[in-house]
């Protein structure tokens, strides 16, 4: 039984990750069209799953829901606080914005929907001032769902990340709360 609705979209609903979701939580990140733009390149078997979801997945700081059509999970979206020591994110009143979708079901906007969710759940519900993201340089699906939703491009960090037998540069994309339009 999938755990209650967190929150609404036009297109998916945002749950909470539950127990009984490790199993597609761990086919997802053992597909290679998902870890490898991820750039997670060990393999999860169900131990190491267990133990994400213990120490990732329900981390108290940290907001990690499973987006749903129907009921059916098809994705991640977090807003990740923990990444920065408690006191800086505090001061800050900044979060890191991370999805994932299924390869199954992409090109369907649940994405999209997904993350416009979950930022304005940061912004509004939480007070975030500001949010983050990164996108590897080969990912142009990734950068173009984050400009879509207001992304400014920050930067770049060279030669930051290593796809499939190349370094590429890691995009950063940031979102202040009076820079965003509420999602309209």
């Amino acid at each position: 039984m999938p755990g209650p609705t967190f929150l609404e979209g036009e297109t998916v609903t945002l749950r909470p990750v539950e127990r009984e979701d490790v199993p597609f939580v761990q086919r997802a990140i053992n597909d290679p069209r998902i870890w490898r733009p991820a750039m997670d390149v060990n393999p999860t078997n169900g131990e190491l799953a267990e133990e994400f979801f213990e120490t990732v997945l329900t981390a108290e700081e940290d907001v990690h829901c499973l987006a749903c059509v129907d009921g059916d999970p098809v994705g991640h979206v977090s807003l990740m606080e923990s990444r920065y020591g408690p006191d800086e994110t505090r001061r800050a009143r900044s979060a890191e914005l991370a999805y994932w979708v299924h390869p199954d079901h992409h090109s369907q906007g649940y994405g999209s929907d997904a993350a416009l969710q979950m930022v304005r759940y940061a912004f509004e519900d939480r007070n975030m001032r500001r949010i983050h993201a990164r996108a590897g340089s080969f990912n142009e699906a990734s950068a173009a769902l984050l400009e879509s939703l207001g992304f400014e491009h920050e930067g770049t960090r060279r030669e930051a990340a290593w796809y499939r037998g190349e370094y590429h540069d890691m995009e950063l994309y940031g979102l202040l709360r009076d820079e965003w339009d509420g999602g309209r």
